[in-house]
């Protein structure tokens, strides 16, 4: 079986994009089958997530395994994707985020002077500006050259609501569009990846310091700056740091009673939060 189709089939959050990728599982093997010269073109994706799911990794999966197959898209140029972030731009001001754009595909084309591949765009600034011609412009500018790209267009840390529908309406207007919701992990699933990540390290969690671990990364979610698996990460990465270098003769078993500095209502966890909402105002 495909490696980067089972990385997908792991990955959690993303239930949606599962069964559509096993539904091109079925694409690419009728295509197999089958010999005619008319190109299947895959749909784009409207996609709703939240900052720190692990985008760009699951992304990264998703490139690799379309270019496995070989006969769902093509790929050419110095990168298999990039991401953007399309700024809003006042109507009565040039539209300087689409030559911003056109740039970007250049410097992913490289010396190749050609881009094919995912192109993954958050349009968060657009949710309530979806009737001004600026974003009917960049649109037009997706819709033109869709045969070459595969457009993955996000909306991050918002829900589906009236104004999110209509700005999906309108760019299905002018792009086949898959909608997909990736989901926060729960606190059990956060765990289980923390215990993965803790694994690598030649450390293993008993179950006191899982229900511990359980406890603080739900205080950690009810902060609104909550960023995900990258919050995830760094509080692994102190965990490690601080059981290796408290002593020379480190059990690799770890228990609650070795992570007091991490509990819920730690310092380190009241300092995270305070962290998160620092980074997010740009400090």
């Amino acid at each position: 079986m495909n490696e980067h189709y089972e990385k997908l089939m792991t990955y959690k959050g993303a239930d949606e994009l599962k069964d559509l990728v096993k539904q091109w599982e079925t694409l690419s093997e009728n295509l197999n089958k089958r010999s005619f010269d008319a190109p299947i073109i895959l749909p784009d994706l409207f996609v709703y997530t939240t900052p720190g799911f692990g985008n760009t990794t699951l992304l990264s999966i998703l490139a690799e395994y379309l270019d496995s197959k070989k006969n769902l898209m093509s790929f050419y140029g110095d990168v298999k994707f990039f991401e953007f972030k399309l700024e809003y731009c006042h109507p009565e001001n040039d539209f300087c985020e689409l030559y911003r754009l056109i740039d970007a595909v250049k410097n992913a084309a490289g010396f190749r002077n050609e881009f094919k591949g995912i192109i993954r765009i958050n349009i968060d600034e657009w949710v309530y500006h979806h009737e001004e011609k600026h974003f009917h412009d960049f649109l037009q500018f997706l819709q033109f050259n869709t045969s070459y790209w595969m457009i993955i267009l996000t909306i991050s840390n918002k829900k589906e609501n009236d104004n999110t529908r209509a700005l999906e309406a309108v760019a299905s207007m002018y792009l086949r569009l898959e909608k997909i919701t990736l989901h926060m992990l729960t606190n059990s699933e956060f765990v289980d990846f923390a215990e993965a990540h803790i694994a690598k390290y030649d450390l293993k969690l008993d179950d006191s310091a899982k229900a511990l671990l359980e406890d603080s990364i739900a205080v950690l979610k009810k902060n609104e700056y909550f960023y995900g698996l990258h919050t995830i990460i760094d509080l692994c990465n102190d965990i490690v740091y601080s059981i290796y270098s408290s002593s020379l003769n480190v059990s690799h078993v770890i228990t609650a009673d070795m992570l007091g500095d991490f509990k819920a209502d730690s310092d380190y966890i009241k300092r995270t939060i305070m962290k998160s909402k620092k980074s997010s105002l740009g400090f």
